[in-house]
């Protein structure tokens, strides 16, 4: 069977349009921590926010730490805020373990410090191949011609 996300894209779309209402609002130049609470009280509106949720890292059996995730939309989107000059390797690694480890399927990575806003998409294909489903990618971004960031 293959990944497919239409039931997620509703969920997808609010998000998104979140980001460019906040960035629209604040343009560049606050504190992470600004960003998180306007997008929460705006995706709020909407749809269900868990804000700082934990995740225990487990090995062997045994909790070792939690994970803090900026925000869960609906128990099935993560979003990571940031507000920084670059994203870089450590921000995209942050989120793909936030993934692997709440084994959530969809996860947006959203910087607000820049005058363009900035976000990516990340997929946890290491979920979705151990739920059996295909990683061919979906009729939509083979229309749209836009990549997607993969997580294995």
């Amino acid at each position: 069977m293959k990944w497919d996300d239409s039931k997620y894209r509703g969920i997808t779309d609010k998000i998104i349009k979140a980001f460019y209402k906040v960035h629209n609002q604040f343009g560049p130049g606050l504190l992470e921590r600004r960003y998180h609470r306007a997008l929460f009280i705006e995706l709020s509106k909407d749809l269900k926010v868990d804000s700082e949720k934990g995740f225990p890292v487990i090995y062997e059996n045994q909790e070792v730490s939690k994970y803090i995730l900026d925000l869960l939309v609906e128990g099935k989107v993560i979003v990571e805020v940031k507000a920084v000059k670059e994203l870089n390797e450590d921000h995209k690694a942050q989120l793909i373990s936030q993934l692997r480890i709440s084994e959530i399927l969809i996860g947006f990575l959203v910087n607000f410090a820049k005058k363009k806003l900035e976000f990516k998409r990340f997929d946890n294909f290491y979920q979705i191949e151990k739920e059996g489903l295909s990683l061919e990618e979906n009729a939509f971004f083979k229309l749209t011609g836009m990549k997607r960031e993969y997580n294995r």
